[in-house]
């Protein structure tokens, strides 16, 4: 199981300091580089836990399971620098300064500890896998793995504590998220502790801690994992909102199709630029034209409008149970839908005294009116309540009442 989970853990740490480092580049502050430390030291730990990168470290410097006590340093430092990141985060700065001191301290005192404590607890003999289940019985290893789980566990429990009601309160949504992912991956690195700390007293009472010892790289994987999308999680969250922003956008441009081909047919002079099936690059200022050019064909056929086709999809739609915002949209569509087709004869209705509609000038309309013309141009092409209005039907045959919009 390590040869494949610490490796892809390893990766995931390294790749997420380098985001991170990605995004100081354009500005760094305190609060990211200590970011990058916690996910560079996670990524230590990882990489030396894999067993081919631990028996090399073996072989290189002669010291047996040399990599097993880098890697419990590498995780208390992560435990400090991710409860220091905390302080300065949530705490005034005269404050976290005396508490980092403390915490500084005591971490140190505990990384001295454990150095001393592994070299007289003289593990000699190479363990890849089942380290801790091979030792942990040697009372003076058991020590050892208590302090380290010790300087571990109570940093977790810090980051649980300081997280999860700052996520309450945080007023960016992805830094928020990861609060609480980063909240719920110290849970599951507790859980390991747990585990650790059964294996220790289990091994003292003479029962085999090998019995609990595939539960602990599952527990650990979890919960590194989630704290390395957590801490990450306000570098590359907001990219994602993009990208879906830019998804649901290019989805609308496309749902326009329908109504905007039918009224560039007629009126080809309503087209701002040549039409781009898939706009890419210039997508937002694509869809903000095509929102302009829909209103001004809807201005050039307001003569046309249909306002008999417009009452009886009102009635039909009424009948049909249609939402507000559905309702207005089959109206409104049934109207274009007459206007399009009497345009089309070259007959003409007599003026319509409502007033035109309006383009948006500003982008926060924007938003609401692709909305709204998207329910238009839906309902303008596949709605039946549309199709049985303009036909001139009262009513709907059975099989269309489930899909009126």
């Amino acid at each position: 199981m390590n040869e494949v989970l610490y490796p892809v853990l390893a990766v995931t740490a390294w790749a997420g300091c380098a985001v991170k480092l990605q995004g100081l580049r354009r500005g760094g502050n305190p609060a990211g580089y200590a970011v990058c430390v916690a996910l560079a030291l996670l990524g230590s730990t990882f990489t030396l836990s894999t067993p081919a990168v631990w028996r090399w470290l073996d072989r290189a410097t002669g010291v047996p399971n040399l990599a097993a006590l880098w890697a419990h340093l590498s995780v208390v430092g992560f435990s400090g620098t991710v409860q220091l990141l905390l302080l300065w985060w949530v705490t005034p700065p005269g404050e976290a300064s005396r508490r980092a001191r403390i915490r500084f301290a005591f971490l140190a005192t505990a990384a001295v500890a454990m150095v001393v404590l592994f070299l007289a607890s003289g593990p000699t003999e190479p363990r890849v896998g089942e380290f801790v289940a091979t030792y942990v019985s040697r009372p003076v290893f058991a020590v050892y793995i208590l302090v380290y789980l010790g300087a571990f566990g109570l940093g977790l429990i810090d980051v649980v504590r300081l997280c999860w009601p700052y996520a309450r309160v945080s007023g960016r949504s992805w830094l928020r998220r990861g609060l609480r992912a980063t909240a719920v991956g110290a849970m599951a690195g507790l859980v390991y502790c747990a585990i650790r700390i059964s294996s220790v007293i289990g091994a003292q009472a003479g029962a085999d801690p090998r019995r609990w010892e595939p539960l602990a790289p599952i527990a650990a994987s979890i919960g590194a994992f989630l704290v390395i999308f957590g801490l990450t999680m306000p570098a590359w969250g907001p990219r994602l909102s993009q990208l879906r922003g830019w998804v649901r956008r290019r989805q609308q441009y496309r749902q326009l199709q329908p109504l905007w081909v039918d009224l560039h047919r007629l009126m080809p002079e309503i087209a701002l630029e040549p039409p781009v099936a898939v706009p890419l690059s210039t997508l937002d200022r694509r869809l903000y034209r095509r929102v302009i050019e829909l209103y001004d064909g809807w201005l050039v056929l307001r003569p046309y409008l249909d306002e008999a086709a417009g009452g009886r999809a009102r009635r039909l739609g009424t009948q049909v149970g249609l939402r507000e915002e559905e309702l207005a949209a089959v109206v409104d569509a049934a109207r274009l839908r007459g206007a399009v087709r009497a345009y089309a004869r070259g007959a003409r209705g007599p003026d319509e005294t409502e007033a035109a509609p309006v383009r948006p000038d500003e982008p926060a309309d924007l938003a609401g009116e692709v909305a709204r013309l998207v329910q238009v141009s839906r309902a303008y092409a596949f709605s039946p309540v549309v199709a049985a209005a303009v036909a001139g039907r009262e009513v709907l045959f059975p099989n269309q009442t489930e899909v009126a919009m």
